[in-house]
């Protein structure tokens, strides 16, 4: 049985799906875009890196989980320039030692976005 994931504590994407789901004994995060709290894409790749990952960790708060329970993170970006903000966010994140990566470059993102984040984590759901 899968169960959708969807929180008001990241912004909802303009396409028709789930901020995450529960399946198979694990989270799946959907890509999650760099929006701030009126909805639009700031121009700092520094800023949407760090917003990109906030939302992913309101999205895993809602289905009862947090950093410690991702093992995959898949990273879209528009320009490999921006692969140090991304291992900044990390490593503030993550630590020393954080999930498996796939960090792909990709010629477009789509409004105006250089990052997108998804993420495959533990079920920590307590039943």
């Amino acid at each position: 049985m899968i169960e959708i994931i969807n929180t008001s504590d990241s912004p909802p994407s303009s396409s028709p799906v789930s901020q995450a789901v529960r399946a198979a004994g694990l989270i799946f995060v959907g890509g999650q875009m760099p929006r701030n709290a009126s909805g639009s894409i700031p121009t700092n790749p520094a800023e949407q890196v760090r917003l990109t990952m906030q939302h992913c960790l309101a999205v895993l708060a809602a289905a009862n989980c947090g950093p410690d329970n991702v093992a995959l993170v898949t990273v879209f970006i528009t320009d490999l320039t921006y692969k140090p903000l991304v291992n900044a966010e990390f490593f503030r994140v993550f630590g020393n030692c954080g999930p498996a990566r796939n960090l792909v470059e990709v010629s477009a993102i789509g409004e105006g976005a250089v990052v997108e984040f998804a993420m495959i984590a533990e079920n920590a759901k307590v039943n």
